[in-house]
């Protein structure tokens, strides 16, 4: 494939409409995520059954065992439903807005009193105490992220400067002196790695695994006091004092801010997040956070599931294979499984059905739906059954697939109508069976943190596939179910779409910028990060 010549990917929007019924292009060049194709073990055994077991062979026959043994693990192991990649240009927005957070944590230092005695020739011994300290402004100028091989991040900071006030006080036999103080703290440095993982639920979590900070220079200001001068003589050796215990608070409270503040934000990033009364979407990962030397990237389920009862599925998700874009603050494969998935979970909790009846298109001018009408085609059930209501019940017999190709979804949906006489007793009579079919067409866009759309659908063709009461031409029906689904049925799925599936996404955290890209199997969203 790398050799392969291919078109440029589609221009991007920031809404798109997906076509049905397409063909597949030939597979674009940025195309080059992840390879994952796995080795298939029936294909090695069959090769080891023409070896003999002579001594020659048996490193041949190692090292195909060993590829056999490979080959299956990879053939079972699970690929991700959903993709999502953070740039250096998105860490860089998430240190920025950690660092706010720190900044707080740091500037909250608390500084505990400090005493100690002094002794100057031909004056004697005397005390001193500092006392009151609060930390007046922790200014940290250029945060910095990188992330590390494998799985960590590492942040740093470099001169950054603390200032100090409070007050002194000096004892010296029956002299007493006090004032106040100001300590500048120049040149701070810390640097801390973070090791990112998951646990048992799919959750990220993170430790901070190392912390180093250093301080350049102190410098203590005295004021207030002819005597100031006392201290001013054994300055650096208060300056050396409390630099020590700055030092060793920085990197507690770099420690307490990762445990207490990043990761139960991190938590805010719900593994399952409730969709509806009827399903919910399964975000957990599939194996801890990566890193490479420009994104960090995470492999989650993406699979919606039906909130009543949860199966196993009878689809696989397929391999997706994308370089992202580091212009772009985060970069989401979002795959064909995540929306059939969404389908099975609606097709099993029996929510894919709707009936239409006399009652709700009593309201309606243009067609009484009852017996009456069916006179023209089905004068038989006219006449059995005068002036009586007809129901009928629109189902999807089998789940709708959605195939995304380059050039657009590929979306056939596939229903079947049933028809039932209202008896007065309000039992139902069995008319016929309809199969209904289309083209559709869907519109994708982004709004906030949800994935909202809006379908679009051609004419339904009708075929009889079962009738009580004898055949009869299905164009007759043709223009009254168009009608009904158009006016009925369509807007309640929009209506729907239109309320959005969330998508992965802390709290307090939007999406801004974005663009949609359709690929093989699979729609790439690129976008940038706002606040709110």
């Amino acid at each position: 494939m790398g050799n392969r010549s291919c078109p440029p990917p589609p221009a991007p929007t920031a809404a798109f409409l997906l076509p049905l019924s397409t063909t597949a292009l030939p597979f674009p060049r940025r195309l080059l995520y992840r390879s994952q194709v796995p080795i298939r073990g029936l294909v090695v055994w069959a090769a080891l059954e023409d070896m003999t077991w002579a001594p020659d062979n048996v490193r041949k026959w190692s090292a195909l065992l060993l590829l056999a043994i490979i080959g299956t693990a990879l053939t079972a192991a699970t690929d991700p439903g959903f993709v999502a990649m953070i740039s250096q240009k998105g860490l860089d927005f998430a240190c920025q807005q950690g660092v706010v957070e720190l900044q707080k944590e740091l500037q909250a230092i608390s500084v505990p009193d400090f005493s100690g005695v002094f002794k100057i020739k031909h004056l004697g011994k005397g005390s001193y105490e500092f006392y009151s300290m609060a930390v007046d402004g922790f200014h940290i100028p250029n945060p910095k992220i990188e992330m590390l091989p494998s799985d960590g991040l590492r942040v740093f900071i470099k001169d950054a400067s603390i200032k100090i006030n409070g007050k002194w006080m000096s004892r010296k036999n029956f002299l007493k002196a006090g004032g106040n103080f100001e300590l500048s703290i120049q040149g701070v440095s810390i640097s801390t790695d973070l090791i990112l993982g998951s646990d048992s639920s799919g959750h990220i979590t993170t430790i901070c695994s190392n912390c180093d900070s250093h301080i350049d220079s102190v410098h203590i200001k005295i004021s207030g006091s002819m005597l100031g001068w006392l201290i001013r003589l054994f300055h650096r050796k208060i300056e050396t004092s409390l630099k020590n215990i700055i030092y060793k608070k920085i990197c507690k409270i770099v420690r307490d801010s990762v445990s207490s503040k990043l990761q139960p934000y991190l938590k805010t990033l719900s593994v399952i997040t409730r969709v509806d009364d009827v399903t919910s979407v399964d975000y957990s990962l599939l194996a801890p956070l990566t890193t490479t030397n420009q994104f960090l990237e995470g492999q989650l389920k993406g699979e919606f599931f039906w909130r009543g009862h949860r199966d196993p599925l009878p689809i696989h998700p397929p391999v997706m294979r994308f370089v992202p874009n580091g212009a772009y603050m985060v970069c989401m494969g979002i795959s064909d499984y995540f929306f059939n998935t969404e389908v099975l979970a609606y097709q099993q909790s029996g929510t894919l059905k709707m009936t239409l009846g006399g009652q709700l298109l009593s309201n309606n001018g243009r067609f009484q739906l009852n017996t009456d009408f069916l006179r023209t085609f089905l004068p038989k059930v006219a006449k059995m059954f005068p002036s009586m209501g007809v129901q009928l019940l629109i189902s999807a017999p089998v789940p709708v697939h959605l195939s995304i190709q380059p050039s657009g979804l590929s979306f056939n949906p596939k229903l079947e109508t049933q028809a039932f006489v209202v008896l007065p007793n309000a039992s139902l009579v069995p008319l016929f069976v309809l199969g209904m079919k289309t083209n559709a067409s869907l519109e994708v866009d982004a709004e906030e943190n949800r994935l909202v759309g809006e379908m679009k659908l051609g004419r339904w063709l009708l075929e009889l596939k079962e009738s009580k009461f004898g055949p009869f031409k299905v164009e007759y029906l043709e223009d009254v179910i168009n009608y009904l689904v158009s006016t009925l049925v369509l807007p309640k799925i929009n209506e729907r779409l239109r309320r959005g599936f969330p998508l992965p996404l802390p709290a307090g955290i939007r999406f801004s910028h974005f663009t949609f890209y359709p690929y093989q199997n699979f729609l790439l969203l690129e976008a940038d990060l706002h606040l709110i």
